[in-house]
């Protein structure tokens, strides 16, 4: 009998977290050594992060049971929107682009940032996706460079659907996306064109 109270007490605790929400910090992390492209330094620009995500806005995820039903939020502690216009320019500013108004004005709109985790026979995976749209405009407004990024992060093999699942996925996502932007040599010409 005291077994059995003891794994109905347990049972109780591991659902009644599924029903609490849970908050993950999402950081960027960059790549090492991107080459400095010759002249950037010549090229202001100033990067404005833009929240373009018409789903899900109010979290970064869903904690899941074990049927894949949605059991409580998963929210992000930082500024998720604010977080992928800083790493752009934090790589634009490693490529040699000087970071600064009255130059280039680069829009970031992040579209997507979320991460939905897939329910396997004997273990889940979480897959985050990120997407935004990246738009390049000179002083005069006028439009030198325009292009969508998107890229997906996986956490596989996990246990419990939760923050802490999620969170490597959205790192990763987010990483994936940005790396996009700073080995983007379109956008680069586009930059230097804009001198």
């Amino acid at each position: 009998m005291k077994k059995l109270v003891l794994a109905v007490f347990a049972l109780l605790i591991v659902s009644a977290c599924a029903f609490t929400e849970d908050a993950v910090t999402v950081r960027y992390t960059a790549p090492a050594n991107l080459a400095v492209v010759p002249g950037a330094e010549a090229v202001s620009v100033a990067v404005t992060p833009v929240d373009g995500r018409v789903a899900n806005r109010d979290r970064v995820s869903s904690k899941k049971n074990g049927y894949d039903m949605e059991t409580a939020r998963i929210v992000a502690t930082n500024d998720v929107v604010g977080e992928v216009a800083e790493a752009i320019k934090a790589e634009l500013a490693s490529l040699g682009f000087t970071i600064g108004d009255g130059g280039v004005a680069i829009v970031v709109e992040t579209q997507t940032f979320y991460n939905d985790f897939k329910l396997g026979f004997w273990s889940s995976e979480a897959v985050a996706e990120v997407a935004f749209m990246l738009t390049a405009r000179k002083p005069d407004g006028t439009l030198i460079y325009s292009r969508a990024y998107r890229a997906v992060g996986m956490n596989k093999e996990i246990m419990l659907m939760t923050g802490e699942a999620a969170e490597p996925a959205l790192d990763e996502a987010l990483r994936n996306a940005v790396l996009q932007v700073a080995n983007d040599t379109d956008l680069q010409t586009a930059l230097m064109a804009a001198r």
